[in-house]
This record gives structure tokens, sequence and C-alpha cells, in this order.
């Protein structure tokens, strides 16, 4: 047990003593980790493509764990493994087209722009002469 100044109050010292147990167990050292054995990981992806469909396979698992687990949270829902991917996919597909979406109107809008500049120069072009 640690000892503490005086000036502390009951409530402080109960709190201080909680944070040294919680950083005591923090600092206890982890079980080693296995090693990874060959023959139970799946080989690599090999061309770039592959390697492409796996990454987006990845952040699209790693989307729908999130989802579940938010929703999981807030209603209490078992939701079955089998969903985590498509809810993925569909969060992805659904950020893409907002950024689409996005795009799309900041092209129209560098357009009309373009469209408005061209026809001051014009203008300008007409009146000086």
């Amino acid at each position: 047990m640690m000892t503490f100044h005086s000036s502390f109050h009951t409530e402080d010292r109960d709190v201080l003593d909680y944070l040294f147990q919680v950083q005591v167990q923090l600092q206890a050292p982890s079980p080693p980790a296995l090693p990874a054995s060959p023959a139970n990981l799946p080989p690599p992806p090999e061309g770039w493509l592959d390697q492409f469909l796996a990454f987006i396979y990845t952040i699209a698992h790693w989307i729908g764990g999130l989802i579940v687990g938010l929703v999981e949270n807030i209603i209490p829902l078992q939701t079955p493994a089998s969903l985590i991917d498509p809810i993925g996919y569909l969060a992805l597909l659904t950020v893409f087209l907002i950024v689409a979406e996005v795009a799309k109107r900041v092209v129209w809008g560098v357009v009309v722009v373009g469209w408005i500049l061209i026809g001051v120069r014009v203008a300008l072009e007409v009146f000086q002469k």
C-alpha cells in the first residue's frame, strides 16, 4: 500500500489506490504469444488484384463488426456472424456513394464557375471593342 501526503482526503486516497492497482495490473507481464504456424495460415494473395480485394474484404469485415457491435450495445440483440460481412460491404458502398455524390456536386460547381468565367471573358471582349 502506498502512503500519501496528509493533505489528501479519504476519497482522494481511494481514487489513487485504485489508479495504482490499475497501473500495476497494466504493467503485469502478458503471456507470451504463440508463434503462428504456417500450416494454419492461408496463403498470401498473389497478384495486386487479389491483394486489393483482400484489403477491401478486411475493411468491410472490420466496419461490419464495428456496426454490429454498436447495434448490439444499443439493442440487446444477438446478430448472426454471417451478417457482419454484408453489413460491412453495404457500409462501404454507402460511403462510396456519398463520396461520389459530393464529387459530382463539386464537379458541377467547377463547370458552372467555368462557364460563368467564360461568359465574363466574352462579355469583356465584346465591350472593349
